[in-house]
């Protein structure tokens, strides 16, 4: 019998935590990004954002840079608190922003002279037309939309079956009902979840996949359909990219 020596095992362990962290951050997280402006549209530097998890809790700083930018990377998918700070300036708060999957978010902000303790807050401060974009064309499918659309199929409640609701997608195909996105073949299909390869290896690229995950632990799920970036070089098409609610 082989044994594996002691030393070695926090070693792989590690490195097994370390490639789950790296590739848990891939796919399913996003960004906030946007300007901060004085009343005459004139940049402001060193104002301090701080975004909020409304679900969580969790908080995360910036601070704005010489041209009055600020960006957050790799934020996970939920509605966020914005909050901008700058002595002389009445403080900002932006609650009810939503980040999707690999959808860029952009929030600009305005401040107004005053006492920095004075708030002014904009409820639901998500612009309703997003000018960001990440190249990648798709749909997002919340979590509202999975719990109250009925799932019929014959795969059980399986989140899979309401891709064909998404505009570019027909069901149908000859190698056992998959479906096509854009006239591509039903085997085209690439499935992450949280970042992870949830694919079948036996059949690659086809649109099953052997993890059925429960639809009510899903926050949301985004197909990608076109023009994708690099990282989604796999595939031709079809990115089914989901993300696990906080209390999964």
């Amino acid at each position: 019998m082989r044994v594996i020596r002691p030393a070695v095992v926090p070693l792989v362990l590690l490195c097994v935590l370390a490639l789950a962290s790296e590739t848990g951050a891939q796919g399913t997280t996003s960004r906030l990004l946007g300007r901060v402006v004085d009343a005459t549209g004139g940049v402001l530097p060193g104002v301090t954002l701080t975004v909020t998890n409304e679900a969580t809790g969790v908080t995360f700083t910036a601070v704005t840079t010489d041209a009055g930018n600020y960006a957050f990377e790799a934020l996970a998918t939920g509605t966020y608190t914005v909050k901008a700070e700058l002595s002389g300036f009445k403080t900002y708060t932006g609650t009810g922003v939503r980040v999707e999957i690999g959808q860029p978010t952009r929030v600009d902000v305005r401040l107004e002279a005053g006492d920095i303790a004075e708030t002014i807050t904009v409820v639901g401060a998500t612009p309703i037309v997003q000018t960001a974009t990440s190249g990648n064309l798709g749909s997002v499918v919340d979590q509202k939309t999975v719990e109250a659309l009925p799932i019929v199929g014959t795969r059980g409640r399986n989140p899979l079956d309401l891709v064909t609701a998404l505009p570019g997608v027909v069901g149908g195909a000859n190698t056992g009902g998959g479906f096509h996105v854009n006239g591509a073949r039903d085997r085209s299909w690439n499935f992450t979840l949280d970042g992870i390869d949830i694919n079948e290896t036996s059949a690659g690229g086809s649109n099953f996949s052997p993890l059925r995950t429960n639809p009510d632990s899903i926050s949301e799920f985004k197909v990608i359909t076109g023009n994708q970036t690099a990282e989604y070089g796999r595939r031709l098409l079809a990115f089914f990219q989901a993300a696990l609610g906080a209390a999964a």
